[in-house]
């Protein structure tokens, strides 16, 4: 079921549900008011009529007491003036029936026969009064019956009021309410429909936008058709769609620099497997020779060392993306004379100096990736210079409460054209010097992720044939 049907029958439901109850419950209150007035009404009528038969069965005693006359029986004077008292009620819709303590009849101007037993007659005493609702035929009465004493003589009172036409009302309002709950349900269905179908419109766009989105077309957005909260999914919508494009084109992008880094591995690994295993099926098949063995085995040893290289390259660029990110606040000023200690056996074989310079400071940063980071920098700068060259290493202060990592060298330098480049993996700008060096192209690389991962940024200044600057801002000082 789509959600604008939902809503259709859930508000349609829901509105059945309180009007139908609501209107019940006035018709039952109205009704429940009625009848309670119908019975107060009868009940003080009732009280009424004994009264009027009580003083008057006491009227004529006291009056035959002062005449003398014999006294009057009661059944007689009940018989012979009851219909008298009933002249000043409502005659049309009230009648009366007494009875004597045998519960024989003595009046009655009631008309309709009675089945079954007779309730309205179980009184406690004389002092007590009930009321009971009956059917009798098609109609309805309400029975009020109190005790009555005569001198001496016990009666039984009935004062019976027809109250059909209440129950009438009822079933009329009740007939009434179907009818107009008909013609309000058929109103209520068709403008629920229409505002339903219009106000749920822009659900059906980005419905619509959604699989458009999904079978490939991430420039899609859909329109915004109103200020309200479905405009505002709407423009959510959009933002979203945006960022799942921009998400599509790096995934793209990545997925093309896999392939590009999968291609430069494999020619990489190619060349010195190639050169190994010809100069070892030459040394196996060719007669002993000291000095063709010596350059054979050189060869092999030289790749072998390029092999190595790039196995450890390869290694630090798992580490990266493996090391989760755990920053601490470290001293850099130890790490500096750690990396000085480290490169210091491939300086003195390269007859290469290095410059040390550091601001001590605190920085929020990983340590072991830090020393990667540093190492790779030198190791960069020493294939880079010449024997008898100098290295400047510094760490300084900036305005900008960074920290600058600089690595500076008087090499071979990078082509001006060649320094967006050098960041992208087994890129080497003098190959054939990289190889001399056993240099696989993955520092660089794996510089400019350490220093994103630590949401620095990383600079190249260099001029062809007279050094190259490497310049990194570190961020998280805490002096």
């Amino acid at each position: 079921m789509r959600l604008w049907q939902k809503v259709f029958f859930g508000t349609f439901l829901l509105f059945e549900l309180l009007f139908n109850a609501s209107s019940f419950y006035l018709i039952e209150h109205n009704f429940n008011q009625n009848l309670m007035r119908e019975i107060d009404r009868t009940l003080s009528e009732q009280h009424i009529l004994h009264v009027q038969i009580e003083t008057g069965w006491s009227y004529i005693n006291n009056l035959n007491r002062l005449l003398h006359s014999a006294k009057n029986n009661a059944d007689d004077f009940i018989k012979n003036n009851t219909q008298k008292y009933l002249k000043s009620f409502d005659t049309d819709n009230v009648s009366i029936e007494v009875w004597d303590e045998h519960n024989q009849t003595v009046f009655t101007d009631f008309t309709q026969i009675v089945a079954g037993p007779r309730n309205e007659l179980e009184i406690g005493d004389s002092a007590s009064r009930t009321y009971i609702i009956r059917d009798v035929g098609q109609k309805s009465y309400l029975f009020v019956t109190s005790g009555l004493q005569l001198s001496g003589d016990d009666f039984k009172l009935a004062y019976i009021r027809d109250i059909t036409g209440i129950y009438q009302d009822k079933t009329a309002q009740i007939r009434n309410f179907v009818k107009i709950n008909i013609v309000i349900t058929v109103i209520l269905a068709a403008g629920l429909y229409v505002l339903i179908w219009f106000l749920t419109r822009s659900v059906r766009m980005l419905t619509k936008s959604a699989q458009t989105i999904a079978s490939g077309h991430y420039s899609h957005r859909v329109g915004v058709l109103s200020n309200d909260e479905i405009g505002l999914l709407s423009e959510n919508f959009n933002q979203m769609a945006v960022a799942v494009e921009e998400k599509v084109e790096e995934l793209e992008d990545a997925a093309k620099n896999r392939e590009h880094f999968i291609h430069y591995l494999t020619h990489e690994l190619k060349t010195p497997l190639t050169s190994i295993i010809g100069y070892a099926d030459f040394l196996r098949t060719t007669k002993y020779n000291e000095e063709v063995f010596y350059k054979a085995l050189n060869y092999i040893y030289s790749e072998g060392k390029r092999l190595e290289s790039l196995s450890f390259k390869l290694m630090d660029l798992v580490l990266i993306g493996n090391k989760k990110k755990v920053m601490d606040m470290e001293e850099i000023m130890p790490i500096f004379e750690e990396t000085e200690q480290i490169l210091k056996p491939q300086l003195e074989q390269s007859n290469i100096e290095l410059s040390l310079s550091v601001e001590p400071a605190k920085l929020l940063i990983e340590r072991d990736l830090i020393k990667i980071l540093f190492t790779n920098l030198i190791d960069n700068a020493i294939k880079a210079s010449g024997a008898g060259g100098i290295i400047y290493f510094r760490g300084l202060m900036t305005e900008e409460v960074h920290y600058a990592i600089e690595v500076e060298d008087v090499g071979i330098g990078i082509p001006e054209q060649d320094i967006p480049k050098v960041f992208e993996p087994f890129f080497m700008v003098d190959k054939a010097h990289s190889r001399t060096n056993n240099s696989a192209g993955l520092g660089l690389a794996i510089c400019a992720e350490i220093v994103r991962l630590h949401e620095g940024r990383i600079e190249i200044r260099s001029c062809l044939n007279e050094g190259t600057i490497v310049r990194i801002l570190l961020p998280g000082v805490c002096n």
